[in-house]
């Protein structure tokens, strides 16, 4: 038999091999040699082609992205998935002991709750799905207490500036990423929703609830645009806007392998490359990570040329050495809350009514305000435990605090004790969670009413305000530049100020010669 008559040999593709030839293909590499690249035939590339859409829904709606799955299939009972994985972050985030049988367990409790049957056997394949499916790492299940490690810090350091040293960087060149989870328009005992949701208290504190993800480089001059992510896909307040971050929806709100792997690759990695570019450094970097579920692996985040390059700090040594984890994050949520609150009284309305005005854009502005309010020193500091080399001068951690009388004013009328704000205002991560932490019970009700939102969010507007007009536009610039020049403002918010006006005057003028040339046409028509 001729060799052009043998049967070629089935292979299946995976999710990822799919969605890698999907992406070749928007950059026009031909069917033929993608057929012949991965082993398959040319129908099986035009097949692959047409269920694109369906290929990248469940990527974007799978925890995990698409990993080494070959197929298409979703989780039997994918409630009780959800519902487990959601327990199993807010277990990790407390650092407590999660061994495989205690997942087991979880998962038969969540499938009587929702299913209300009892039918379940959470065998060991089961469990090893279940871990595969959401990038669960074997060293993440066991049953040791997920506590601070010192030992293990000496050894990491070691291993760190060797990397440094063998890929000759500079600090400039190495970065660290960090999620926290924020609840923003939430403060203790206290949850501002609109008067809709009132009927699923677990959904509430869920709304109300974002990740963020700040980045910057050890030298403290490169900070990246700040990544938050949502519920929604698509917030109404966000329309026609500018965003100040990173924004992406995720129907939990969680970061997930999938969309890490899309910040870095469209983010991450073109915003360090052009940095780098304009700062005369060599095209190379290195990224600092922590073990999270939602980290894909250090050569999925390693570019084609191998010049930027992801490294994991140890498990149980994180919360010591990691620079974001020592009062980055913390100053960010701190300045955030300080802000929040002034807003809150500085209106001539009640607070609640201004915190349930507060939405997605006016979060994302305060947050992107929070993280260019943070000194490059203090970010260059945070790197002291585990690069000392690199810190010349000592610097003073900026404090953030705010004052007793707005602290009495809010604690007055939201009838929140002014030890309970204080400590929310100061809170870490931890503080937050024992005032927010979700029980079972949440749990369950958020996964019963979680789907995918890829309609527009219109939860967070109060109202649609009528469009300003260029005339008032003009109007609004000219009064703030008379109350700006007034009371000595910079001259940088001067010409910002002189420039939106000057944009508005354009505007108007452009808009008055089209409705003319409007008129004369019309006029034409009529002779």
């Amino acid at each position: 038999m001729s060799s052009q008559t043998q049967k070629r040999k089935h292979k299946t593709l995976t999710i990822k091999e799919k969605c890698d030839i999907l992406d070749r293909l928007n950059r026009n590499e031909t069917f033929s040699s993608l057929a012949s690249e991965y082993g398959v035939g040319r129908s099986t590339i035009y097949d692959i082609k047409k269920n694109h859409e369906k290929i990248k829904k469940f990527v974007s709606t799978t925890d995990c992205g698409p990993g080494k799955r070959q197929t298409l299939k979703k989780a039997e009972n994918p409630e009780v998935e959800e519902a487990l994985y959601m327990w199993f972050l807010q277990e990790k985030n407390r650092h407590a002991p999660i061994s495989g049988p205690l997942l087991a367990m979880k998962a038969k409790f969540f499938y009587k709750e929702i299913t209300k049957k009892d039918d379940f056997v959470a065998s060991k394949g089961w469990l090893e799905r279940f871990k595969s499916r959401h990038g669960i790492r074997l060293m993440t299940i066991t049953g040791e207490k997920l506590s601070n490690d010192a030992t293990c810090i000496e050894p990491f350091k070691l291993r760190f500036l060797q990397k440094v040293n063998d890929l000759n960087l500079d600090p400039s060149q190495v970065y660290n990423a960090d999620e926290s989870g924020l609840f923003w328009r939430v403060m203790p005992n206290k949850t501002f929703v609109s008067c809709h949701e009132k009927d699923v208290p677990g959904r509430k504190v869920s709304k109300e609830r974002v990740t963020i993800l700040p980045c910057a480089n050890a030298a403290g001059n490169h900070a990246l645009k700040m990544v938050v992510i949502g519920k929604s896909n698509k917030p109404r307040a966000f329309k026609n806007i500018d965003l100040p971050v990173h924004y992406y929806g995720q129907k939990s709100a969680w970061m997930t392998k999938d969309l890490f792997k899309k910040w870095f690759d469209e983010c991450f990695v073109p915003e360090v490359r052009k940095w780098l570019k304009d700062h005369n450094f060599p095209q190379k970097a290195l990224l600092l990570l922590d073990n999270a579920p939602g980290h894909p692996s250090e050569e999925e985040l390693t570019t084609e040329d191998k010049c930027i390059t992801a490294m994991f700090l140890p498990p149980n040594c994180t919360a010591l050495i990691q620079p974001m984890d020592q009062n980055i994050i913390q100053f960010v949520k701190q300045d955030y809350k300080k802000n929040l609150l002034l807003r809150a009284v500085s209106k001539d309305q009640p607070i609640e009514k201004t915190l349930k005005e507060f939405n997605m854009k006016d979060l994302v502005f305060a947050l992107s305000q929070s993280w260019s309010a943070l000194p490059s020193s203090t970010i260059k500091s945070s790197w002291k435990k585990l690069w000392p080399d690199i810190i010349t001068t000592p610097s003073n951690d900026p404090q953030i605090s705010v004052t007793s009388e707005v602290i009495e004013q809010v604690s007055t009328e939201t009838q929140i004790s002014p030890e309970d704000l204080e400590v929310w205002c100061r809170g870490t991560d931890k503080e937050e969670n024992v005032f927010l932490e979700m029980s079972d019970e949440d749990i369950i009700k958020e996964v019963s009413n979680n789907t995918t939102n890829d309609q527009e969010d219109n939860d967070d507007v109060i109202a649609t305000a009528p469009q300003v007009t260029d005339q008032d536009a003009v109007n609004a610039f000219e009064l703030g530049l008379q109350w700006a020049e007034e009371n000595g403002t910079t001259y940088n918010e001067l010409l910002l100020l002189r420039r939106l006006r000057d944009k508005a005057l354009i505007s108007r003028y452009n808009n008055l010669k089209q409705k003319k040339l409007m008129n004369i046409s019309k006029l034409h028509n009529l002779i």
